[in-house]
């Protein structure tokens, strides 16, 4: 009997992470072909649509915006427009952490304001992390005068994580990128080992 089971979830174990990963990459997909797509069609005729347009359009604006916020003019608009979003209440809770979000993962900074780290955990346990402001401010550190650095800590199989104020002697950088980082993270240390 625990042959054949062992046998099954190794079966699960090959159809599942496929199956997902091609669910989730349809879904996101046919979502952004149907939001996009009358944007297309603003731009041509609905004779010149075909599937999977509304998809290259976006792709195409999303490289265009990218390209344009390096132009000094409008990149004033923009940070006009990041100003004017940050004084309404919620809204600029929300749009304040899925920019600093995206500003950490796409920036891909380097020397100390990237660092994937350990944090000392006591009984000579550590946790990862991301480092992700060198110098808070006292105001979050107590002003206690402490060299604290902030470190944002992932949860396994979550959404979320907490972020600690520990002291920069608790903390030794490691040699790995950000995103084998998180992938060790988020999967509990779960690796296949070649």
């Amino acid at each position: 009997m625990g042959n054949i089971t062992s046998t099954f979830l190794r079966g699960l174990g090959v159809i599942l992470p496929v199956a997902l990963t091609i669910w989730v990459v349809i879904w996101l997909a046919t979502a952004t072909e149907a939001l996009l797509k009358p944007l297309f069609l603003l731009i041509l005729p609905e004779a010149y649509y075909l599937p999977g347009l509304g998809l290259v359009t976006g792709l195409a604006l999303a490289y265009a915006v990218g390209v344009l916020v390096n132009v000094f003019f409008v990149r004033s608009l923009w940070e006009a427009f990041q100003n004017v979003i940050e004084r309404i209440p919620l809204v600029k809770t929300i749009f304040a952490a899925i920019r600093d979000f995206f500003d950490f993962f796409s920036s891909a900074p380097t020397g100390e304001d990237s660092m994937v780290v350990k944090v000392n955990f006591g009984n000579n346990s550590h946790v990862i992390g991301f480092v992700t402001d060198q110098n808070p401010s006292d105001a979050l550190t107590g002003g206690d005068g402490a060299d604290r650095i902030a470190v944002y800590l992932p949860l396994s199989y979550m959404i979320g994580g907490i972020t600690l104020l520990v002291p920069r002697t608790e903390v030794e950088s490691l040699p790995i990128g950000a995103e084998e980082a998180m992938r060790l993270v988020l999967t509990a240390g779960i690796q296949k080992r070649d």
